[in-house]
């Protein structure tokens, strides 16, 4: 490597060094304020929230977890637009919403079940079809009780099932 070389780079034998200025020669310009909105982490935060509410919208509405009756055989059902109803220990359960007397269950029974007909009607089904999941723990009367309140009334729907277990042949209950 020649002294040039060595003088470009740093090195001992140079004789001309340069000298790298960290300010200008006129002084310290101040840069001017930006009052821009900086839209990326808005965008992050929006996206963030809205994967939140898409994994957390389907959790919402199907009842109560109840621990259902076992059911050794039976037919498959097509599920169209529906509404549930949980029965345990506790009351009557709409979708989230617990009841514990008969004309406010039937209340919020009727306006689930008339948007639950009009998305029927929408999809061209004959719907909407009630299932009522009553818990394997809860005494029979507790959902005879809230079948007599549905069947007794003048909601409208096409059918009302109730939800069970189907056990498998070859292992537990599914």
């Amino acid at each position: 490597m020649s002294a040039s070389t060595s003088s470009r780079r740093g090195g001992k034998g140079g004789k001309h060094r340069r000298h790298v200025a960290y300010k200008s020669d006129h002084g310290i310009q101040p840069a001017q304020a930006n009052s821009d909105i900086n839209v990326t982490p808005l965008v992050n935060v929006c996206l963030v929230l809205l994967i939140i509410f898409m994994v957390v919208t389907p959790m919402l509405g199907r009842g109560v977890a109840v621990q259902l009756p076992t059911l050794s055989t039976a037919t498959m059902h097509k599920e169209g637009d529906q509404v549930f109803v949980s029965v345990n220990d506790d009351g009557a359960w709409v979708e989230t919403d617990m009841y514990t007397e008969k004309e406010p269950f039937l209340a919020r029974l009727d306006e689930d079940l008339k948007i639950a007909s009009g998305k029927a009607l929408a999809n061209d089904y004959k719907g909407p079809i009630l299932f009522v999941k009553g818990d394997k723990g809860t005494q029979w009367g507790r959902v005879k009780t809230v079948m007599e309140w549905i069947t007794g009334s003048n909601v409208q729907m096409q059918d009302v099932a109730l939800v069970v277990e189907v056990a498998n042949q070859s292992g537990p209950p599914t």
